[in-house]
């Protein structure tokens, strides 16, 4: 069942709070924007396994893959849901969840993660998820998800371009209007060229400057 619903709150930002994280994609193979977009940048090992996967599979709908390799670092389970074959024609239909395949997945998720503490996007409806109805999604889950409490992280989920864009532009623009100093500028600017490279659960060295901190990536992208 829905145990607590949080929005506006990005649940990448929460995700050592849990056990287990849902992510709810298609069958294409490709974390390209939004929550999934955060997971692969964060956990490329996630996307990894994703990939490995046979591109555009029908039989992949309502199946589930398992990443476990972060337990170690502290981090949670990771289970990728696929309950969308993708948008083809949003503009035509913009409601293309799998709901037979998101209740699969649900089950299998009821079934396997029981006294775990759970969370996820509101599955299946952001429109990288499958733009799928809200209260359809919320039926769903509280049909399914009969001996787990599933904790919903209900925000809007932006393309990642967009995304970079806006904090680029912040940064920029509260130093040229004199709200932060040089210093706080460079630092802010590390932090973000950083993050848009590494995610924000890999530690920026503090010692660099931020010439060093670009040659650092420009290096990471070379290998």
């Amino acid at each position: 069942m829905v145990k607590n619903v949080f929005i506006e709150e990005n649940l990448i930002n929460y995700v050592k709070d849990y056990d287990v994280i849902l992510i709810g994609t298609s069958i294409k193979n490709c974390f390209g924007n939004g929550f999934q977009y955060d997971i692969g940048l964060n956990f490329p090992d996630v996307l990894k396994i994703n990939k490995r996967t046979k591109y555009d599979d029908v039989n992949k709908l309502g199946t589930c893959e398992v990443v476990t390799s972060y337990q170690k670092k502290g981090f949670p389970i990771f289970v990728i849901c696929y309950i969308t074959k993708g948008r083809y024609r949003p503009d035509i239909k913009p409601d293309a969840v799998d709901y037979d395949a998101l209740k699969t997945c649900l089950e299998l998720v009821n079934n396997n993660f029981k006294n775990k503490k759970i969370a996820s996007t509101l599955i299946g409806n952001s429109e990288y998820e499958g733009g799928g109805d809200s209260m359809k999604i919320y039926h769903i889950i509280n049909e399914t998800c009969n001996d787990i409490d599933l904790d919903i992280y209900d925000f809007k989920q932006e393309d990642y371009k967009t995304k970079i864009k806006e904090k680029f532009n912040h940064i920029v623009n509260e130093y040229k209007s004199g709200k932060t100093t040089l210093e706080e500028y460079q630092n802010n600017m590390k932090r973000f060229c950083w993050e848009k490279t590494f995610g924000i659960y890999t530690p920026m060295p503090d010692d660099k400057s931020l010439s060093e901190i670009r040659n650092e990536i420009k290096n990471f992208k070379e290998k």
